[in-house]
């Protein structure tokens, strides 16, 4: 049996101003950069493994608020017993209870628990910052509601021992490790567990081979005679000079070390010579060996006797390729401990459970964290469940989704390519450097993205043809995932006319535009003249013809036959004409027309939740994303 860190409660520490979360055996953080997953790291570790770096930048302040000296940071952790299917079981093994002994252990009618407040506070006569750990009885909604013991209960020796955490940031370097021995490296390096005897034995041959190496080295021989001369200028006789070529005691073997590697058809070279990635994942390893040979010798203790062990890491995948990343990513799974991950790896979420994904956001300088509510009892749609579709059609091909501040779902590549054109004119800047994602969603399939959306809640809008099957389609969904009407929500944004994108653009008085923008395109002039006589009489597709309302022979002899024409070669190469037409609109020298109405109302939008305004009419204009 073993324990688990089931809870935390972080308040006013850094950018947490108040956070809950429920924690499993593996918890892997995502989001943008800068919102908190750091700091959340930072809390876990103070807690567990307390800190003497404590300081006031630990302590939440408003923008403009001036600290006051009584104001602490909280971090509540709950730790509850395990079976070894990693189950919750109603009271600790004999060994965690003796660990925790009656004094921390608090007796539940739902199953025994430790929780352990951990506060960051002043010490007024010091003038410095200091942790104080405080007993839990009852765990409360709130950290105002938790009942602490009166007692203020020792944190103990035991717990100190037993109860272990590391935190591994992205510039981990298996080369930096290899000469400090307070790394992982050089404490598994260093620990050895043999006899005085033995020992005494093998430095005896560690100083012979090196003093066979001096002898045998001319230079090295001549180098230490000459060194040797330092006993004269010091006016000291007794003063000796040796040249180690290698270790000559046990304890300092690491420091002489090194790793070196090779493939089938090179020569070895040293780790140092090998790239970032290589060494940062060594790195991991030399951790996973360090708590491996930590869990044997408390076993020498006692069959019963184990080590919580807590991995903080950021960025696994920093430096290495994406099948690398997921090759790390499994032997992280298996390193022996709970496990909390941060990244920013597409290939990683698409990697893990999605039940172990928690969403980082931060809005006016507070960071928030929501876990998946995954529904493990929830019926299945056809042959998969919700959780497994969302996999299969969100997650293994548009995992970007769990890294922006703002999604905007439209129907089509075509509104996917031109939507961020639209936007970079708007505000002067790519909508990626605020976290914006436009996501063609290849159909009418919202439901599975806003059922995801949800669940991460993460800032949504839509933009829609007209049609009333897309239509229906937006309804239906923003009924199921969100128990509303889709007109309700002011972040659905809807053709007017029942128009698809192309037929909205020519209707707003964009025809000469497109046809300049595809004539460009095509490098002829007189392109969309040459597709209309050699299409007239034609047979559309059945679908095209839906669409346009039109029947399925082309007639362009007609009134309408031109914007006909232009209809139906842009529906025929909606990808390729998306990004030439979209470039060609705001570049016009009308700036009043350089975005559409409706695109600009749902940009007005975007304006007030990405918190930026829109620049000056043409501004920016020559600037425009590829």
């Amino acid at each position: 049996m073993g324990i688990l860190l089931t809870k935390i409660r972080i308040s006013n520490f850094r950018s947490i101003e108040s956070m809950s979360l429920d924690l499993g055996m593996s918890n892997l953080l995502i989001g943008q950069n800068n919102t908190g997953k750091s700091n959340f790291l930072r809390a876990i570790n103070i807690a567990i493994a307390g800190a003497t770096d404590v300081s006031e930048n630990d302590i939440f302040v408003t923008a403009g608020e001036l600290l006051e000296k009584t104001k602490i940071a909280v971090i509540d952790t709950m730790f509850q017993p395990i079976d070894i299917n990693e189950k919750l079981v109603s009271g600790f093994s004999d060994f965690w209870t003796g660990v925790f002994t009656d004094t921390w252990i608090t007796t539940h009618n739902t199953g025994n628990f430790v929780a352990i407040r951990t506060e960051i506070k002043l010490d007024p006569m010091e003038e410095s910052y200091f942790i104080n750990r405080r007993c839990i009885r009852q765990w409360g909604e709130s950290a105002e509601t938790a009942q602490l013991d009166p007692k203020k209960p020792l944190f103990n020796e035991n717990m100190r021992k037993y109860l272990q955490s590391t935190y591994m940031d992205a510039n981990r370097d298996i080369v930096n490790d290899m000469r400090n021995r307070k790394s992982y490296f050089g404490r598994v390096t260093s620990s050895y567990d043999i006899s005085e005897e033995r020992i005494r034995r093998i430095e005896e041959q560690l100083s012979s081979v090196n003093s066979m190496i001096i002898e045998s080295i001319p230079a090295l021989r001549q180098t230490k005679e000459k060194l040797a001369a330092i006993s004269d200028t010091i006016g000291d006789a007794s003063i000796t000079v040796e040249i180690e070529s290698l270790a000559r005691r046990l304890s300092d073997l690491n420091k002489g070390m090194d790793i070196v590697m090779k493939d089938s058809n090179s020569a070895s070279f040293p780790i140092s010579q090998h790239g970032s990635g290589t060494r940062s994942w060594i790195s991991f390893l030399t951790l996973s060996a360090f708590v491996d040979n930590q869990n044997e010798k408390i076993k020498k203790n006692g069959e019963e006797a184990e080590q919580y062990f807590m991995l903080t890491m950021e960025e696994p995948e920093a430096h290495l390729h994406p099948q690398a990343q997921r090759q790390l990513f499994s032997q992280i799974n298996s390193f022996t401990g709970q496990k909390i991950i941060s990244t920013h790896s597409s290939s990683i979420v698409a990697h893990s459970a999605l039940a172990d994904a928690i969403y980082f956001s931060k809005r006016d300088g507070r960071t928030s964290a929501v876990r998946y509510r995954t529904d493990a009892n929830a019926p299945k749609q056809g042959k998969k469940t919700p959780d497994e579709k969302i996999v299969r059609e969100v997650i293994n091909t548009r995992a970007d989704i769990l890294f922006a501040t703002a999604v905007v779902l439209c129907e089509g590549i075509t509104e996917e390519l031109a939507l961020p054109v639209f936007f970079h004119e708007y505000f002067g800047c790519s909508p990626y450097s605020h976290g914006v994602s436009f996501i063609g969603i290849g159909g009418l399939n919202y439901k599975t993205y806003l059922s995801l959306i949800k669940d991460f809640e993460i800032s949504w809008y839509i933009f829609s043809d007209g049609e009333q099957k897309a239509i229906k389609s937006v309804k239906s969904a923003v009924r199921a995932i969100f128990d509303k009407d889709y007109s309700t929500p002011d972040n659905v944004v809807i053709l007017d006319n029942g128009n698809t994108y192309e037929q909205y653009l020519i209707q707003e008085g964009y025809s000469d535009i497109i046809i300049e923008a595809v004539c460009e395109y095509e490098d002829d002039d007189n392109y969309l003249d040459t597709y209309m006589e050699h299409k007239q009489g034609q047979e559309r597709k059945k679908n095209m013809a839906n669409k346009l309302g039109k029947g399925t022979i082309r007639d362009y002899t007609v009134s309408s036959g031109r914007t006909d024409a232009l209809l139906d070669l842009c529906l025929e190469n909606k990808t390729e004409y998306a990004l030439p037409v979209a470039k060609k609109i705001i570049a016009q020298f009308d700036v009043a027309k350089r975005i559409p109405p409706k695109i600009e109302t749902l940009l007005s939008l975007l304006s007030a939740r990405i918190g930026i305004d829109r620049v000056a009419a043409g501004e920016d204009a020559n600037e425009i994303i590829s």
